[in-house]
């Protein structure tokens, strides 16, 4: 149903290197069973992990109506001007079926690795807004040429490209992160495992509604898009949430129970669902059933 589907039903396709068929195969799969999205991560200092946005344009060039993006984006790896463009094509070949994931960057034991220096907290968060701010310069033209001298992006009188802005989706958690994606962004990726239950998404929400608010956005425009994962099983569990209250899955009628309540009552607008079986394994009959049972009947639900 593309990027304006609501709710969004995404997967990780994370499959490591040297099972690339496998990938493409589960991506296919998920396109024609209902699936809007899928995402990859973007650690590049794992050698087992695809590069993301090599991986993203290939399964995009691969599939005709899924869309894609990467969740998030390691902004210190990619200087924004370059990654404005890259959107940029990304959004042009797919015919919109990009979205940018952005992150300020939580892995500074290894970022600095790949030849970067590294930053402190605040730097990386002042490079976070700056980079939204250049994305959202160098797309969406025609336009006048932009320049910008912030602390640690520049840009000398460059066009925009002619294509329109990818929908913008942060990984945000600290509350200067949260206020930024009220302010300037589409879309919130709560940290993993926290769900529409969880304090850390009450108060995330909040504080990106708040400042959305203080800058005449409505927050309504700003959607939430679930990163969790759990078991899809035969039967039902006695519980599906862990000691924690952590999400651990359940039975196709559990599911569809938790994802309706999520849209209906908590304001949910998607989810990147790492759903296994049972044993903690996915493949292509597992995202069928996914589709059959859970997505097509909460679609249903909340029409």
């Amino acid at each position: 149903m593309g990027l304006q589907a609501r709710p969004l039903f995404s997967f990780p396709a994370n499959i490591p290197v040297g099972q690339d068929a496998a990938r493409t195969e589960l991506v296919r799969t998920a396109e024609a069973s209902g699936f809007d999205l899928f995402s990859l991560q973007d650690h590049p200092y794992n050698a087992g992990l695809i590069e993301a946005y090599a991986g993203t344009a290939f399964l995009l060039g691969a599939t005709t109506t899924i869309g894609g993006y990467v969740g998030v984006t390691n902004l210190p790896l990619r200087p924004a001007p370059m990654l404005a463009r890259t959107a940029a094509a990304l959004t042009a070949q797919s015919d919109g079926r990009f979205a940018l994931g952005l992150g300020s960057g939580g892995f500074w034991q290894h970022i600095p690795r790949m030849g970067v220096r590294q930053l402190t907290p605040k730097q990386a968060v002042d490079a976070f807004e700056e980079a939204i701010e250049v994305v959202r310069g160098l797309t969406g033209g025609p336009a006048a040429a932009m320049d910008f001298t912030g602390k640690h992006y520049q840009v000398g009188h460059l066009a925009p490209a002619t294509v329109p802005t990818p929908p913008i989706w942060t990984g945000a958690g600290g509350p200067r992160t949260l206020a930024i994606t009220g302010r300037l962004t589409d879309g919130w990726i709560p940290q993993q495992g926290a769900d529409w239950l969880t304090p850390a998404y009450r108060d995330g929400r909040a504080r990106i509604d708040d400042a959305a608010r203080a800058a005449g956005r409505d927050p309504a425009d700003i959607i939430t898009i679930f990163n969790f994962g759990g078991a899809l099983t035969d039967r039902d569990l006695p519980s599906t949430r862990s000691d924690d209250g952590r999400w651990v899955g359940g039975s196709a009628r559990q599911w569809v129970d938790a994802l309706t309540s999520a849209v209906l009552e908590h304001g949910a607008g998607g989810f990147n669902t790492g759903i296994t079986d049972a044993s903690g394994a996915l493949g292509t009959d597992l995202i069928r059933r996914f589709g059959a049972e859970v997505i097509a009947p909460v679609r249903a639900s909340v029409a």
